[in-house]
Formats: structure tokens, C-alpha cells, sequence
């Protein structure tokens, strides 16, 4: 169980991939929907870094002299940066 339910995304999805590399402390179907939902995780993280980018370069076509990487940063969101396991 998470102990803090604010934890973000990426966090969440380290922690399952966690457990899925020590299968001996869990059941088979625990570790196979473990592994799921970190796969589920990981796809919307993708789609959601999608959209934020085009966020991004949106509102940078309407604010003369920032960047979507700016954008970007001015947001708080890492949409930019390269997935580990894209």
C-alpha cells in the first residue's frame, strides 16, 4: 500500500516495477497484474507527455519569445525529456 497518495506517476511506476523484480515475495497473478498496471501506467504517462507537448508548443505560438521547453518549465511538467523505456 502507498503510504503517501500524492505520490507522483513516475514514482508509482517505479515502485511496481520494484515488486515485479522480486516475484518470490508475491503470488504469480499478483506479480503479472503488478506488472499490467505498470505497463497501463506507463502508456498513459506517454499519451499524457503527448499532450502536454502539444500544450506547449501551442501556447509558445501565441507568447512571442518562449519556447514550448519554456513553456514547459514555467509548468512544472518534464513532457520533454526522453522516456526511459520508450
Amino acid at each position: 500500500m502507498i503510504d503517501d497518495p500524492l505520490l507522483p506517476p513516475r514514482k508509482i511506476l517505479d515502485r511496481l516495477r520494484e515488486i515485479v523484480a522480486e516475484p518470490d515475495k508475491w503470488c504469480s497473478t499478483d506479480v503479472e497484474y503488478v506488472d499490467d498496471a505498470a505497463d497501463l501506467i506507463e502508456e498513459l504517462l506517454i499519451h499524457r507527455n503527448v499532450l502536454r507537448r502539444e500544450v506547449c508548443r501551442q501556447r509558445a505560438s501565441y507568447i512571442q519569445g518562449k519556447t514550448p521547453f519554456e513553456i514547459a518549465d514555467a509548468l512544472g511538467w518534464d513532457c520533454f525529456k526522453e522516456s526511459r523505456h520508450a
